[in-house]
């Protein structure tokens, strides 16, 4: 996988699972009519909205917040 969906994934996995996260990240890519190795750091804000659409109902803002600057972090 390309460095913005491996990144992702690291972030996501430990709060939702590697299904989910995997599911998250291809979607994204899905969405903007790439694939998950093709991401680059111009879609981060699409895949930013979709975590926010993934964890808004099973975690705080604060953690989700913190999940998106680990993902801006590690590019």
């Amino acid at each position: 996988m390309g460095e913005l969906a491996t990144t992702a994934m690291s972030a996501l996995e430990p709060l939702v699972g590697s299904i989910a996260a995997s599911t998250c990240v291809r979607a994204t890519a899905l969405s903007l009519g790439k694939t998950a190795d093709s991401l680059a750091k111009e879609d981060l804000p699409a895949l930013e909205e979709n975590i926010r659409r993934l964890l808004g109902p099973v975690a705080p803002q604060g953690v989700i917040a913190e999940v998106i600057r680990e993902i801006e972090g590690g590019l």
